[in-house]
């Protein structure tokens, strides 16, 4: 029983590793968010501004995509409210044109906020693997 568990995880460990390799190397990553940083800062609503996008290099050839936006002082904003927006941002990028290649492409999209005063508020994760569930539950977008 013990040999099945460490063949179960060994095998579980090299398949997601393997599921999660980017199919983009830093330079390349860096080079497509080059156009995109060089149209920020980009004012989204009237209390979020999206500040920068950096490719992290997680190791094991796993890349981090992540959005860095900033928030206004003195707004109400927390994880939980962040939670909220989750399943609809997913949706943008599993099904829209021009969002869905990129995330084929990269093992993470990471969304940080923080308030303008350099407090942290929270984070958004969500990969590829994600679009499966919004594709079986699209009534929670």
């Amino acid at each position: 029983m013990r040999m099945l568990l460490l063949i179960l995880t060994f095998l579980s460990t090299t398949l997601s590793q393997g599921a999660l390799a980017a199919d983009i190397t830093m330079d390349e990553c860096n080079q497509q968010i080059a156009e995109m940083n060089a149209n920020l800062p980009m004012q989204l609503d009237g209390i979020t501004t999206w500040t920068s996008t950096v490719c992290v290099d997680k190791g094991n050839a796993v890349i981090d995509l992540t959005y860095v936006n900033e928030v206004a002082d003195g707004n109400a904003i927390t994880q939980t409210q962040l939670d909220t927006v989750l399943p609809s941002l997913i949706a943008s990028w599993c099904f829209g044109p021009t969002l869905a290649p990129l995330l084929q492409v990269v093992d993470t999209i990471h969304y940080s906020y923080d308030f303008a005063n350099g407090q942290h508020i929270g984070d958004l994760y969500f990969s590829e693997q994600d679009c499966n569930m919004a594709e079986r539950f699209p009534d929670q977008q």
